[in-house]
């Protein structure tokens, strides 16, 4: 039994269906049918710029759309305009690294369609960034993205290569690169911009995103405070070990001042509880209780709690009761009242949350000094 990865959706009428990447038999099952929420409302207290919301579509890309939006923001905030940054390029960089690992690991290592915020990250610093409009990954016809093909036949052509005899050709990561050349299209060289032919690393450089500038943090209590250390997640597929533990009121804390001193966060978690709910716009848990790092932790632990779906919080706002609410913006499209945003209680995100990445600049003075970042 593996974690669920990035929960993905798509619409049928009023009707949300949840797909999870990695169990097989849920693959196109519909949501178990629900009562009709309480009816809330909301209001903004703050809310930080950000693009368009949009949709991964039949894809377990979550974090590779939220981590870019999240990228948008900050180039937002900088003063340096409006993107829509290509998620499938970011998508095909990390398929070939997620490949090569899985190759060297003799297939003892996550292939899957999910990942962690870090890795858009990382992958800008490798290989750059390009727009929408340089690099869909659609073919002509098509509209929506739907990885179900483009996976299956990647997965089989490894698992492949891993059973020759009596061992794998060098010419096995040409033929991988040539499969996700005729699904997503081959990866541009070099883009116009301003009349100009820029290599994708440059176009990044100039848009002035340097992955030193961010930080990645979790709290569970099987790893040590302070320290940074590796999400314990099949996602992590990279093994990861650059994310900051802290304690969850510090964590919390973290994202409030980030989003009080005008930075948006981009974040994991689980979406899998039937109290998150898109077409209500509105996610709870235990409202009323105090969720402590001992419910957290045993959620993690006992499966409860899963590394679901990657999002980006963009504000903060109150309930008519006057309770805390994060304003999160999804990938699943124009869904629910909030036209792809969902508002997620305070207790949500402290008992589900899994990762919060960040500029270093949005931490709270003290726990910046205290990580010596």
């Amino acid at each position: 039994m593996t974690r669920r990865t990035c929960r993905r959706s798509r619409i049928l009428g009023p009707v949300l269906l949840a797909l999870a990447v990695g169990l097989p038999a849920a693959l196109g099952a519909q949501q178990p049918a629900r009562e009709q929420p309480p009816a809330k409302t909301f209001t903004d207290v703050k809310v930080l710029p950000a693009t368009p919301v949009e949709s991964q579509g039949a894809t377990g890309t979550c974090w590779d759309f939220s981590t870019l939006s999240f990228v948008e923001s900050e180039l937002l905030r900088m003063g340096k305009g409006s993107y829509d940054l290509s998620p499938m390029f970011i998508a095909d960089e990390v398929y070939r690294e997620k490949a090569d690992a899985y190759y060297r690991m003799h297939g003892e290592n996550t292939f899957g369609q999910g990942g962690l915020s870090h890795d858009v990250l990382n992958a800008i610093g490798r290989y750059g960034i390009v727009r929408q409009s340089d690099f869909s990954g659609l073919w002509p016809y098509e509209t929506r993205y739907d990885f179900s093909e483009l996976h299956d036949v990647l997965q089989a052509d490894l698992d492949a290569v891993l059973k020759s005899k009596p061992g794998p050709s060098p010419k096995w990561r040409a033929g991988f690169d040539a499969l996700l050349d005729a699904y997503l299209g081959p990866l541009p060289d070099t883009v116009r911009v301003d009349g100009r032919a820029e290599t994708p690393q440059q176009f990044a450089h100039a848009l002035g995103i340097d992955p030193s500038n961010y930080v990645e943090i979790t709290s569970f209590t099987n790893m040590p405070m302070w320290r940074q250390g590796a999400l314990e997640t099949p996602d992590n597929w990279a093994h990861y070990d650059k994310t900051w533990n802290l304690p969850l009121d510090d964590a919390m804390r973290v994202l409030r001042h980030a989003i009080e001193s005008g930075y948006t966060v981009a974040i994991g978690s689980d979406v899998s509880e039937r109290s998150f709910d898109q077409n209500a716009g509105y996610a709870t848990w235990h409202e009323g209780e105090t969720i402590t790092p001992e419910m957290r932790q045993e959620g993690w632990d006992r499966w409860t709690t899963t590394d679901d779906h990657g999002m980006h919080v963009v504000g903060i706002a109150h309930d008519e009761a006057g309770a805390t609410y994060y304003k999160v913006k999804n990938s699943w499209g124009d869904v629910g009242p909030y036209h792809g945003y969902i508002y997620m209680s305070e207790n949500y995100l402290r008992a589900k949350f899994d990762m919060l990445m960040l500029n270093k600049a949005a931490l709270p003075p003290d726990i910046r000094a205290r990580l010596g970042v």
